[in-house]
């Protein structure tokens, strides 16, 4: 999982062994966003798979006042009205743009497959792509 801020700096990220469910995943990498930045993101967007009335539920608990996450399953006329406001749309947009990070990770920062064995050698692995793209990142903003 990987969470980035709007300037694209990736801001969180973790690794889970197998493929756990991505909802319950969501809330505790914006505490933990929320705890490293002293308040909560102002808006958070992600994929349908964390699309649950739950996840939106704990995430406003957080302090989070925005949050653009399509439903999973066919949604009701009310919310199809809701994911089709332009603030929605737009939103939605800008979040198709971390599968272009998670593309240039794999390709440019070895995220395509770790070399050192074992979960604990993969957090290691995806933590040093994550440090070597911010150092880039963070280097392009401030020029």
């Amino acid at each position: 999982q990987l969470v980035e801020g709007d300037d694209g700096v990736i801001v969180d990220h973790n690794v889970e062994r197998g493929n756990p469910a991505d909802a319950p995943q969501l809330a505790p990498a914006v505490d933990r966003v929320r705890t490293r930045a002293g308040r909560p993101p102002r808006t958070v967007t992600a994929d349908r798979g964390y699309g649950e009335k739950a996840v939106e539920d704990d995430l406003r608990d957080l302090g989070v006042r925005n949050v653009v996450i399509p439903r999973k399953g066919k949604p009701s006329a009310g919310r199809r009205a809701e994911e089709h406001r332009p603030a929605f749309r737009r939103t939605i947009k800008w979040r198709t743009g971390v599968e272009g990070r998670i593309s240039a990770l794999k390709r440019g920062y070895g995220w395509d497959r770790t070399r050192i064995d074992s979960t604990e050698g993969a957090k290691i692995w995806v933590g040093h792509g994550v440090l070597a793209h911010n150092l880039v990142k963070i280097s392009t903003l401030a020029a």
